[in-house]
């Protein structure tokens, strides 16, 4: 029965690469017990058992550092307070998890209900889009596109939804009846859609990229009026 394996071996066994198993060395985290004459790596059955150990303690979110504390470290009560101590930061953010699917959940039956989203409304959906706002918009790019709603007409809005959705359904039908995105009828159909969704950016390109971004990666958003992604994905390439 095999007693030892080499690098390469271990790598195949687990998943890992072969870099971040000299990673591991180089930080004593994970170090082999054994080495050829020539001074390449071998690991034992008891390194193969350790190495389980950390990859357990890593799947539940310990950093390498309080992997490396809790696995030198033998007293009981220090691995429970290490473990303890993440189980509380977890359930932290399953809770900030919850409350942004509240909150999104109840900003889009609002808005799937009315024909036009109010100001309130919109601003319902910013505050919990806040929670991403490091990923997607910085605030004051949010208060921006909050102030363009209030420093819109009514009527000014309605109008502009009105043409949005009456474009929408052009570029859906172009695209049922199977015209390519390249099309210049197409095109020019995407270029409206455009400048109605980007007219309150101020021309500001951050802003424009930092939307495009949040909508390819929310295809599903109350924002687009029931686009799906496939739609969207259609008025991008005839953008480009």
């Amino acid at each position: 029965m095999k007693e030892s394996w080499k690098v390469g071996e271990i790598a195949s066994l687990t998943g890992l690469t072969i870099r971040t198993l000299r990673y591991y060395d180089q930080i004593d985290l994970f170090t082999p017990s054994r080495y050829t004459d020539s001074g390449h790596r071998l690991y034992t059955k008891s390194d193969l058992s350790k190495l389980h150990q950390i990859l357990a303690l890593k799947q539940i979110g310990l950093s390498l550092d309080e992997i490396k504390s809790v696995i030198t470290n033998k007293e009981r009560g220090f691995a429970t307070n290490i473990i303890e101590t993440q189980i509380t930061r977890i359930k932290k953010d399953i809770q900030v998890q919850q409350n942004l699917l509240c909150e999104l959940e109840s900003a889009l039956k609002t808005i799937h209900s009315k024909k036009i989203m109010s100001v309130e409304e919109l601003t319902k959906l910013l505050g919990a889009m806040k929670m991403y706002q490091e990923k997607y918009f910085t605030k004051e790019q949010l208060d921006r596109m909050k102030n363009y709603y209030d420093q819109s007409e009514e009527d000014t809005l309605k109008e502009a939804e009105l043409e949005f959705r009456m474009l929408l359904e052009k570029i859906h039908l172009q695209k049922e009846n199977g015209t390519p995105p390249n099309s210049s009828k197409v095109q020019a159909l995407a270029k409206k859609w455009s400048d109605i969704v980007y007219s309150f950016t101020g021309h500001d390109q951050n802003l424009k990229k930092q939307m495009e971004k949040f909508h390819a990666e929310n295809p599903n958003n109350g924002l687009q009026f029931g686009m799906d992604a496939e739609l969207y994905q259609y008025i991008q390439e005839a953008l480009e």
